[in-house]
C-alpha cells in the first residue's frame, strides 16, 4: 500500500493481482446466494486519519474542491472501478443473483462538496466531532475516548466522527443511499424485488 512506500502505479499493480473480492464472491454465488451486497472503498484522501499522517505542504496534492488528497482518492477510485467491473461480469455469469454494489465513495464526496444540503456543517466538513487539535480536529496521541479529547456539541452536524469512522447521521444517509438509490448499483430495495 502507499502507507508502506510504494507509489500507487504499484499499489494499482498489487491491486489487479490480488483483488480477491471477487474470487470470494463467486465461492458464495456458487454456494447459492441469491442477494448480496459488496461495499466500495471510501475516499481514503478523504479520512482525517490520512490527512493527518500524510499531509502536505504542496497545496496541489489537495482537491480544491474537497480539500482531500488527491493521489489516496485516485487509488480508491481506481479499486471501486477494478471491483464494479468484476461485479458486473458475476452478474451475467450468475443472474439468478442479485448482486448490489454499495457505493461509499461518491456520498461522502458529496457531502463535502455540498454539506449543507445533507445536513451537516460547512465548516466541519473534514473536522472529526471527537478529537482533540489539528487542523481537522485529529490527534493520533489524544484520539476520541482518551484523555484529552472531546466530542463536539452536536455530532449531527459532522460528517466524520473520530478520525476513521463517520458520524451516525452519514452512515444514515448512505444506507438510504444503498436502499434507494443513488448509492446502491442497483438500489438494494429494487433488487429485492426483481
Amino acid at each position: 500500500s502507499i502507507s508502506t512506500g510504494c507509489t500507487v502505479k504499484d499499489s494499482k499493480t498489487r491491486l489487479d493481482l490480488s483483488i480477491g473480492v471477487a474470487l470470494h464472491l463467486q465461492a458464495v454465488l456458487k454456494e447459492g446466494a441469491r442477494y448480496v451486497v459488496v461495499p466500495g472503498q471510501l475516499p481514503t484522501g478523504c479520512i482525517p486519519i490520512v490527512l493527518t499522517l500524510y499531509a502536505s505542504p504542496n497545496k496541489r496534492h489537495y482537491d480544491r474542491r474537497t480539500g482531500c488528497l488527491r493521489k489516496y482518492n485516485a487509488l480508491a477510485r481506481y479499486h471501486n472501478g477494478v471491483l464494479f467491473e468484476a461485479l458486473y461480469r458475476l452478474r451475467i455469469k450468475y443472474p439468478a443473483a442479485k448482486i448490489v454494489y454499495a457505493d461509499y465513495y461518491a456520498p461522502l464526496i458529496d457531502f463535502l462538496k455540498k454539506p449543507k444540503k445533507f445536513g451537516f456543517s460547512a465548516s466541519s466538513k473534514l473536522r472529526v466531532c471527537c478529537g482533540a487539535g489539528g487542523p481537522y480536529n485529529y490527534n493520533m496521541t489524544a484520539a476520541c475516548g482518551f484523555p484529552g479529547a472531546t466530542a463536539c456539541a452536536n455530532p449531527a452536524a459532522h460528517v466524520n466522527w473520530d478520525g476513521i469512522h463517520l458520524t451516525e447521521p452519514a452512515y444514515e444517509r448512505i444506507a438510504a443511499g444503498w436502499l434507494w438509490g443513488p448509492y446502491g448499483h442497483p438500489p438494494i430495495l429494487k433488487a429485492m424485488r426483481q
